[in-house]
């Protein structure tokens, strides 16, 4: 069979792929640190084209360009801390809190022409917030990370991300005892996603994960919109669990009844 590429091809390829997972790695201990401004100054994309449609997505949709990114991810959280700075009466941000979102399992395609990759991560994460009355909320949270990386001129950065939840519940809580439809009115993960940009329910954990978004990267040439992580690859999946009337998009209307 005959090798694609030479040997000093390969070792590139190789290359390309560990600093890609030190990107994922690096951005654990800026959250642990809450390093967000850093995160989006280092780690994502500053080519101007690619601002432009850089998106970051959870499970209710996306926010498109590096400016709403910000918006949400930097300034949004900015103003919370300082309401909770009033709230606890510390003197300063994060006294109390506690975030811990490491990255494992990861699964790595870089494109077979070398300009982009594609990633995905698994993450047991928790989060703990200080609470004004000395006490704190402990929420265990787990997520898939779903990243597209694109190589600009100073190295690989991130493009599209996209942090679906499978589990948000607080620590020392009887999950099994929670009720199979997550009261998302009242849900504090959703409540911090604001209004993003593109509303869309990328990924609905009920029901055992019904929707597998995002999905798993497979092989591929060179990167094109279909099989994006952003908004602009996310195809809702119309049939899988449907027979069992499974999904918060199937059921809601029975219960709105």
């Amino acid at each position: 069979m005959e090798q694609r590429y030479t040997d000093k091809e390969l070792m590139a390829r190789v290359w390309d792929v560990e600093n890609i997972k030190t990107l994922i790695h690096k951005r654990v201990y800026y959250i642990a640190d809450d390093r967000r401004e850093d995160e989006l100054s280092d780690l994502w994309v500053s080519a101007p084209e690619n601002m432009a449609t850089a998106s970051f997505g959870r499970n209710w949709g996306f926010y498109v360009g590096m400016d709403a990114i910000r918006g949400y991810y930097v300034d949004a959280h900015a103003k919370r801390l300082a309401q909770q700075m009033e709230r606890t009466g510390a003197a300063e941000p994060n006294v109390g809190n506690l975030y811990a979102h490491p990255a494992s399992t990861g699964l790595v395609r870089l494109a077979g022409d070398g300009l982009t990759a594609k990633g995905l991560w698994y993450c047991i994460a928790q989060e703990t917030t200080a609470l004004g009355d000395g006490t704190a909320d402990a929420r265990w949270m787990l997520e898939r990370i779903a990243a597209d990386f694109v190589k600009e001129s100073d190295g690989w950065k991130i493009w599209h991300m996209v942090i679906a939840a499978d589990l948000n519940c607080e620590a020392g809580e009887n999950y099994s005892k929670q009720p199979v439809y997550v009261d998302w009115d009242s849900d504090p993960v959703k409540a911090e996603f604001g209004t993003p940009t593109v509303a869309a329910l990328t990924h609905d954990p009920t029901f055992n994960w019904w929707d597998g978004y995002p999905f798993i990267p497979e092989p591929y040439e060179t990167f094109h919109d279909s099989i994006s992580y952003g908004p602009e690859g996310f195809v809702p999946n119309p049939l899988k669990g449907l027979s069992a009337g499974e999904g918060r998009g199937y059921m809601a209307g029975r219960h709105a009844r």
